[in-house]
Formats: structure tokens, sequence, C-alpha cells
């Protein structure tokens, strides 16, 4: 039996009855989930934070090389967000629990992990896609300022950078909140549920 698969027996009987189920078995359900649960995380925010900071060196360094103060500005901006995100992980594993916290505990501290992803995601606009965004706007309207193009060709570039940034960024926010929609989401309620149930019937 699977965590989902003894949640669900849980929820899923009578208050008369639900002290049969096996909290020691809940608790290490719900532990193994939360170990779960962090590691993806760990390891989603490993490759974006090492993506970042790639991205970082790699513009500062042709920025430094071509002069161009634009390149070094798009840098900051990927070595930004992936500082933001080792903080906002360090932040984070303050909070989590220790192998003798009771299982309301361990729900809790679960349930505020799901929450905190939640947000991240749903905000990714602010903290992720602008700073760059803006960084690169910035960068090829002066390099489309300088360039030796004009008239029609000069529009025409411009609009395919602007459409493909565009196009870019919606794919990047739209698998963002897909995640939070198929997985977050219920995960949330699922744990919502868990917590009230045990709420009411106090082991």
């Amino acid at each position: 039996m699977n965590f989902e698969e003894l949640q669900k027996a849980w929820q899923s009987q009578d208050a008369a009855t639900k002290v049969a189920v096996d909290t020691g078995l809940l608790l290490k359900m719900v532990r193994r989930d939360q170990r779960q649960f962090r590691a993806t995380i760990f390891w989603r925010d490993v490759r974006e934070v090492g993506v970042s900071f790639l991205l970082a060196l790699y513009f500062s360094y042709q920025g430094v090389r071509a002069h161009n103060w634009t390149f070094v500005l798009v840098g900051f901006a990927c070595l930004g967000v992936g500082t933001f995100m080792v903080v906002d992980r360090l932040l984070q594993r303050r909070k989590q629990t220790t192998a003798t916290d009771p299982l309301k505990a361990c729900i809790e501290s679960s349930l505020s992990q799901v929450r905190h992803q939640i947000w991240l995601l749903r905000n990714v606009f602010w903290w992720y896609l602008l700073p760059i965004a803006a960084a690169l706007g910035i960068s090829i309207g002066y390099s489309l300022w300088h360039a030796e193009k004009s008239g029609l060709s000069l529009v025409i570039s411009a609009g395919l950078c602007l459409l493909f940034i565009a196009l870019l960024y919606w794919g990047i926010y739209w698998v963002n909140q897909f995640a939070v929609r198929k997985d977050l989401e219920p995960r949330r309620q699922d744990l919502e549920t868990l917590l009230a149930s045990l709420s009411e019937n106090p082991q």
C-alpha cells in the first residue's frame, strides 16, 4: 500500500473506524512521500541553478570579450535568478521536520512545502522570467540600435526577436502553471484533507 492508497483509506472511513488505521504506518508513508517530494524539488533546483550560473558565466564572458555591457547585464540577471533560488532553498531547509516529529507536524511541514512551491511557480514571471526578459530586452534593443541594418530589415529583426522571446516565455510560464494544476494543487488538497481528518480524529 502506497501513501496515496493509505491516505484514501484513512479519509474514506467514518470517525468510529478511523482509529483502526495504523498511525505509525501513516507517519512512515508521509515521511517517505515528503522525502521523495524534497528530492524532486532539490534536483529541479540543482538543474535550474546550474543553468543560471552557466548562463551568467557565458553572457558575462561574451560581454567582456565584446565590450558589450548589455551582455554583462544579462549575465547578472541570470546570476540573480540562481542566487534567489539558492537563498530560497536555504531558508526553506530551516523549516524541515526531524525524525522525531509527530505525524501532524510532518503533514503540516509537507503542506507548507507544497504551498511554497505553488507560490513560487504561480509567481515565476516576477522572480524568474521578468528579470531576464528585461535584461534581454535592453540587450536586444541596444544591439538593434547599433546594427548596420535599417528600415524594414531592422523592424523584421526586432519583431522576430520579440516573437521568439514571447513564445519561449509563454511556454515556460505554461509549463509551470500546468505543474501547479496537475501535481501541486491535488497534493495540497490531499494534505489539507488529511490534516483536517487528523485534527478531527486525533490518534
